[in-house]
């Protein structure tokens, strides 16, 4: 299914995403995004930018339908596995550190207590 320009600005809205944020994930420029949003001149647009747009937002959790858009339910991440991921994620920053020296406040600030 091709999907139109008010679809693309209905998706960006819904997911709260700006034109900037959207070229920025797809890889092209904001100048882009405006010309495929507006419908003109998109006929410039090669079809490869346009997927990688669309698919950037349904990445996102935008779902194109016939004459719309909705947002596609996610559920939640299990708890338990979101723990596990940030308890490797800290053993992982601890071991690195494993050996350093950290700093202390007399690293950072001068006598006035100004950033050094």
């Amino acid at each position: 299914m091709d999907i139109t320009p008010e679809q693309i600005r209905a998706g960006r809205a819904l997911l709260r995403l700006g034109q900037a944020e959207l070229a920025l994930r797809a890889r092209v420029s904001v100048a882009t995004i405006r010309r495929i949003e507006k419908g003109e001149g998109s006929e410039r647009i090669s079809p490869a930018t346009f997927a990688e747009v669309r698919k950037v937002l349904e990445e996102a959790g935008a779902e194109f339908i016939p004459d719309g858009v909705r947002r596609l339910r996610t559920t939640p991440p299990d708890a338990r596995v979101l723990f596990e991921d940030l308890r490797a994620i800290s053993l992982r920053s601890a071991a690195r550190l494993k050996g350093r020296e950290l700093l202390t406040d007399a690293d950072l600030y001068d006598e006035n207590g100004l950033p050094a």
